[in-house]
């Protein structure tokens, strides 16, 4: 290694062409990297999809859902089975075992198996989509009329032309690959047929069904063999109002004729609604745009906001608005700007401690480390194909004051070695040589910390597994710019005034720097310390136990003071509303109703709403609900662009939502990272007896109420609606030679109406469709009034085949496992200080065992929230465990010892009891995930300084041949400097960001204020206690070297 530094030393030239060529690279790097909101991965997420159109919920289970899951229980590789039977519609969301080793090869396999599934005739086949995060959508635009809350048919086809015409920019962008639009209607012509007329002209649905599909038709014949063999198509076209009206239906035999609007009228319109999707308080139409895989999402951004922008200057003066909503590249953005300025702030703290600790030129050469481990990490991250996302920049963040610690080090032992009288450049060899091992371990047992990431479950896992790359890379840069580019900088200006001037002049300054060691800035610091240290390890027993008492009380405070939540503190950008009206409002009565439940939000004079988003008749998880209900989602700005934090406005708008009348329940939903449900407790209850899961539900719902640490406690259970089954006579049917298509045909026409056709205009397709006259149909009854004709043309009424059986219905069913269903919600009451876990492990000891006996048979589990704190909990035990393994084992290689590795990684703990000081300090009684990957950090830095304290003491005590408390004080302190400039040099860099100077990120806040401050207090810590752990050592190990001579 001496010769390798010796080159780079003595070769300023190419020391300083790797130097540039790293800046360049890193440029270039910059300019072609992918800039995405999240890492691109496959999910274990399979979503599985297949539409019977017109079946129930109940025939969509039994003839679809049940045949695909038979078919998935015997699938290696799957850990759940969560489906949904809607009206039409299949659902089956498949969730893969992470540590299945070819998840392809399960996705293939369910594919194989969707295949052989036998389902009815009218299913359409299966389609299988597994979640990628390149496929997420990046932004949401809402465009609607201004002044118009509930769109007529003229409004929306004007509102519609546009959002035409922006879709067509936008998907006409490479940087697009689709977008997905939500509260359009496509157009449609119904037909509405008259029952009376029906009977005073004797004509059946069926009769007029069948004349309208055959009087439409476009068909190719063929060619004509002249000289252009041109092409022949006979066509008659029902394309337009006109042309429908003057279709005849029948004529008898003096010539009158009766055509389709002597029997019907007929209306160009839009297809019905199903739900009402409001931004702003307007009916809107939405879109969700998505990028292509070949672009990132900044630049996808800029041009989707140029087309926006061409959007609005063309509306400037009329009605037509939009609004952007859900930016995806915020984060990213404001973790850009994080990084350029908590960086640019973290260099200049650095630039200006280590001018006051070193020299003004030595603190910029290793602040330069900041700027020069990016850049290597940017090159190989580019290389490899990772991307600049969210994860990967927290990663650089967490190491942004780490990485100039290995030059910090390298730095320091030069200049001693300078000041205490040695040549330059034999300084900076022997400098960079001494501490090569202990950097290179401290590297190994930083990357080794955050190693476990790899290994974490579930979705979380995905995220952080790109972290410990990262860091590799930028502590690789670290060194790389230690060891061949540092000691030529630090000593070019001394070997170009060592030609100069002369080896007279350099020997003269020599002994100037000798004389001048007693005026060094940390001389007296060192000093003093070393004496302090000395006295307090005479007391070494009482040290020892001081440090255990801090141990012990901290484990104490631990159990009492701490609990584990998984995002205890994050300020959220979304909130949910849900309300529910008193009155039996339709759809469009009740989205006229929360005009005023909208306000709040629209009026609010905090400006802390970016758009307030309202579907009316659908749950939170986008199912059918009642039509008086609403599920509102209000966007608010980030923490740091707003001035009052989440608490306060839910509480004030809580407030101002009790004022308001006719409202039966308004609830408000703080917005959980990672949960959809919104709701901190979540009990799975399976059972497939209908009757018997409800009652278990309602005791749990019931028992769950008595508790006093939770409210907001609710049953979501599929919405019950009437269902009518007709029952065919088949021996009747059969007698009077009724066909069952047209049978089929005409009970369709009668309850929601028959398509006949679809027309092509404008690109767009146009639905005609043959149904009964409004009203008509609202009594199931008039049903018999209704008649078919059988094979002789003779008018059949639909009472002598058919019977009518009642009955409620519910209208989704889900199942998980294979097992139907209900889930229990509730949230934590405000004040209460209680983490979902806690709650979890009383109910499973106190309620569940009772109902587990009155109910054997069902199953009762804890999900959401609450799994994935016990999952994420089991695996930071695991990691914790396996960092002080795997850094044990690389100190044993490194110190050629099985004991004095121990005295290291003892530390450990130590450095965690600081961190429970640091959380209770900041009254923070709740730790959560990213707190735990903030201890992760610490426990890797911490560590570095005792390798670098305990490797100067065993130079020195094999130097002079034993261990006394001089010499071991004396090494101590020589690594004082070092140690203090590293540990604020880490602690300056990272916290700007832990207390959001330059722009606030809840994530990387709760992180870097764990391994800011705890590598703090660890540190002071590590100062006395690992001197104290060697010392004991020291004299063990003398007492068995006695007693094995």
């Amino acid at each position: 290694m001496e010769k390798v530094i010796k080159f780079f030393a003595t070769n300023t030239l190419f020391s300083n062409i790797i130097f540039v060529s790293v800046f360049i690279l890193g440029a270039f790097s910059w300019i072609n990297i992918g800039k995405e909101e999240m890492p691109s991965f496959e999910s274990d997420w399979v979503r599985l999809t297949a539409v019977y159109p017109g079946a129930s919920s109940e025939d969509v289970e039994s003839l679809v859902t049940r045949p695909l899951e038979d078919e998935l229980k015997g699938l290696q590789g799957i850990k759940e089975v969560n489906s949904t039977s809607s009206p039409g519609v299949s659902s089956i969301g498949i969730t893969l075992r992470s540590d299945y080793p070819d998840k392809k090869e399960v996705v293939q396999n369910i594919k194989d198996v969707i295949l052989r599934v036998k389902l009815p005739v009218d299913v359409e086949r299966p389609s299988i989509r597994q979640f990628k995060s390149s496929e997420k959508a990046i932004i949401d635009i809402g465009v609607y009329i201004q002044g118009t809350k509930i769109l007529t048919d003229f409004e929306r086809e004007r509102l519609q032309v546009q959002v035409n015409s922006l879709e067509n920019q936008l998907v006409n962008l490479k940087e697009i690959s689709s977008v997905s639009k939500g509260g359009y209607l496509p157009p449609v012509i119904k037909i509405k047929i008259n029952p009376s007329k029906l009977r005073r002209y004797q004509i059946s649905l069926n009769q007029v069904y069948e004349k309208l599909r055959s009087s439409h038709f476009r068909i190719p014949l063929g060619q004509i063999k002249n000289k252009d063999e041109s092409r022949v198509i006979v066509v008659q076209e029902l394309d337009n109002k006109e042309s429908l009206e003057n279709v005849v239906i029948r004529r008898n035999f003096q010539g009158k004729m009766v055509t389709l609007k002597d029997l019907a009228t007929i209306s160009e319109t839009y297809r019905e609604r199903r739900s009402v999707r409001k931004i702003q308080g307007h009916e809107a139409v939405t879109f969700s745009v998505r990028k292509s895989l070949s672009s990132d999402i900044l630049k996808a951004r800029k041009k989707v906001f140029e087309i926006v922008e061409v959007f609005r200057a063309r509306n400037k003066e009329g009605p037509i608005k939009i609004k952007l909503m859900d930016d995806e590249s915020y984060d990213v953005t404001n973790r850009l700007g994080l990084i350029s300025s908590n960086g640019l702030l973290g260099f200049l703290f650095i630039l200006l401690f280590l001018f006051l600790a070193l020299d003004f030129k030595t603190g910029f050469w290793v602040a330069c480390g900041i700027p020069f481990s990016l850049a290597v990490s940017i090159t190989l991250a580019h290389l490899i194909g990772y991307t600049v996302n969210n994860v990967t920049l927290a990663a650089v963040i967490i190491l942004m004051g780490v990485v100039v610690d290995d030059a910090i080090i390298v730095a320091e032992n030069i200049e001693r070695k300078i000041e205490s009288g040695e040549e330059p450049l034999q300084a900076s060899i022997l400098g960079a040589k001494e501490v090569f091992r202990p950097i290179l371990a401290s590297i190994l047992t930083t990357c080794v910390a955050f190693i476990p990431l790899f290994y974490f479950q579930g979705f979380f896992g995905k995220l952080v597994s790109y972290i410990p790359l990262v860091i590799v890379f930028m502590l690789f840069g670290s060194l790389i710019e230690s060891y061949f580019v540092l000691p030529n900088h630090l000593i070019y200006k001394s070997r170009f005034l060592e030609k100069v001037l002369g080896k007279i002049k350099f020997k003269r300054k020599r002994e100037k720097n000798q004389e001048m060691i007693k005026k060094s800035k940390f001389q007296k610091w060192e000093i003093n310390y070393k004496n302090f240290l000395e006295k307090c390890l005479n007391y070494k027993s009482l040290l020892l136990l001081f440090f255990i008492g801090i141990l012990s009380s901290s484990i104490y405070l631990y159990k009492t003071k701490l609990r584990f939540v998984m995002f205890p503190r994050e300020e959220a950008k979304e909130i949910y509303v849900r309300a529910t009206a008193k009155e039996n409002l339709n759809r469009l009565e009740m989205a006229s109703f929360i005009n005023e439940l909208e306000n709040i939000f629209l009026k609010d004079k905090t400006n802390s709403v970016v758009a307030v988003r309202s579907r009316v008749g659908v749950s939170r998880r986008g199912g059918q609900a009642q039509e008086n209900s609403v599920f509102m989602r209000v966007e608010l700005l980030p923490l740091g662009e707003r001035k009052f934090k989440l608490r306060g406005l839910i509480k004030k708008w809580e407030k101002m939502a009790k004022g308001l009348q006719g409202y039966k329940k308004v609830k408000f939903i703080k917005h959980r990272w990672g949960r959809s449900s919104g709701s901190p407790i979540e009990i799975r209850i399976q059972e497939n007896n209908d009757k018997k899961r409800k009652q278990l539900a309602d005791l749990l719902k019931k028992e769950m109420e008595k508790r006093k640490d939770i409210g907001n406690v609710e049953l979501e259970r599929p919405l019950l609606k009437k269902e009518f089954i007709f029952k065919i006579n088949q021996k009747e049917m059969t007698r009077l030679k009724v066909n069952p298509s047209q049978l089929t045909n005409v009970l369709r026409s009668f309850v929601g109406g028959s398509n006949l056709f679809d027309l092509t205009k404008e690109e767009e397709t146009v639905e005609v469709k043959m149904l009964i006259e409004e009203g008509f149909n609202k009594d199931i009854e008039n049903i018999y009034k209704v008649k078919v004709s059988n094979a002789q043309g003779s008018l059949i009424s639909l009472k002598r085949i058919l019977e009518i059986e009642e009955r409620k219905k519910p209208l989704s069913i889900g199942r998980v496992n294979f097992k139907r269903t209900t889930t229990l919600y509730a949230d934590i009451k405000k004040g209460v200080k209680v983490t979902p876990l806690e709650i979890a492990e009383d109910v499973e000891k106190k309620i569940f065992p009772s109902l587990g006996s009155q109910f054997p048979a069902s199953l009762l589990s804890f999900v959401g929230e609450v799994e994935d704190s016990r999952d994420s909990k089991n695996d930071f035990k695991i990691s914790i465990l396996l960092v002080a393994l795997m850094t044990y084992f690389i100190l044993v290689i490194l110190f050629n010892s099985l004991a004095l590795p121990l005295v290291i990684v003892s530390i450990i703990p130590f450095g965690m009891a600081g961190i429970i000081f640091v959380l209770l300090i900041h009254k923070m009684s709740m730790y959560g995930f990213f707190s735990i990957i903030g201890t992760l950090g610490m426990m890797g830095v911490v560590i570095n300084d005792a390798i670098v304290m305990i490797s100067k003491i065993e130079t020195l005590v094999r130097k002079e041949g034993e261990a006394t408390l001089g010499i071991i004080c004396e090494g101590a302190s020589t690594r004082l400097r070092a140690v203090v400039i590293t540990t604020v040099t880490t602690v300056v860099a990272i916290l700007p960001t832990a207390y959001g100077f330059f722009g606030y990120d809840s994530m990387l806040a709760e992180m870097m204020l764990t391994m800011g401050w705890g590598l703090f207090f660890s540190t002071l810590i590590t100062l006395f206690l690992v001197p104290c752990l060697y010392t004991i050592y020291s004299r063990f190990r003398s007492l068995v070297n006695r007693l094995m001579t």
